[in-house]
């Protein structure tokens, strides 16, 4: 097979088992996915791009299969809530509501030595957690042990600070979840310092990945109907969550979607949300 080129630049050779472990994650049937294996297998050349497999085996499977185009386009959904990283932040606070959890956004915490903004604080079962989310465009980019080193720094300072005051019901975990991947050394220094982490695939069974699929919690941006300007838009409206575009078809209609268009993006947002 030939070598193919990874989003962080790695070279491996073309896997058609992981493709086809892909589509039918996203809910292909078996004669489908083999179907579609079959058709890249014939065009994957020398030194191609994930990216470029990845986008040619969704516009086949868009063709038919908008829902389970719009699964298997998940992880790409999830980049293209940006640039600032505050839809993000949306997103994985009301992932984590789907989880059980309570959540504030962006609450400004003392430490001994400096106010600290957290970007989600999380309740559940007696314990406060505090979030740093690490949003990235870059499907190849990892999160490393910098970033690790000084999400511990600020939630020591924040414990001390709390410990000063003799608050005994405020944040007690630091986490730090972001939307691609993480160093080895970062999860060798997480594990040892006490800091959980969540990314797009790991830890296993608790990922981001792994939440969506148990919640059925979708960005916006996953919807195949819309554009990216339509996205753009809804974004900067707010609206974050397929499931807001399902209940509230009014919001589509403020950013100017009607018609046939507004019809078939209500349509997609129901069946993939369930509403």
């Amino acid at each position: 097979m030939p070598i193919v080129v990874k989003g962080d630049g790695t070279r491996e050779e073309f896997q058609v088992e992981k493709l086809l472990r892909s589509l039918q994650h996203s809910g292909a049937d078996e004669e489908l996915s083999k179907q579609i294996a079959a058709r890249i297998v014939k065009m994957v050349r020398e030194g191609m791009s994930t990216t470029h497999i990845y986008r040619e085996a969704f516009k086949i499977l868009r063709k038919d299969e908008r829902t389970t185009a719009a699964r298997y386009s998940m992880r790409r959904a999830i980049l293209e809530l940006g640039p600032t990283g505050f839809p993000f932040e949306d997103f994985i606070a009301e992932l984590m509501k789907a989880e059980g959890y309570e959540t504030q956004l962006r609450v400004m915490v003392a430490g001994r030595c400096i106010e600290h903004e957290v970007d989600v604080v999380l309740k559940k079962d007696g314990k406060t957690a505090g979030a740093e989310l690490k949003f990235h465009n870059t499907p190849g980019f990892k999160t490393d042990l910098k970033t690790a080193l000084y999400v511990r720094a600020r939630y020591w300072d924040i414990e001390w600070g709390a410990k000063d005051r003799g608050e005994e019901a405020g944040i007690n975990e630091g986490w730090l979840i972001t939307n691609t991947k993480f160093t080895g050394n970062a999860i060798d220094y997480a594990s040892c310092a006490g800091i959980r982490l969540i990314g797009w695939s790991f830890p296993h069974g608790n990922s981001i990945a792994d939440m969506i699929d148990r919640t059925k919690v979708y960005p916006v941006t996953v919807l195949t109907t819309l554009t990216s300007a339509d996205k753009a838009r809804l974004l900067k409206n707010g609206i974050t969550l397929c499931k807001m575009v399902a209940e509230n078809p009014e919001s589509l209609q403020r950013i100017g979607i009607g018609g046939k268009k507004l019809d078939d993006v209500i349509k997609e947002s129901r069946a993939l949300c369930g509403v």
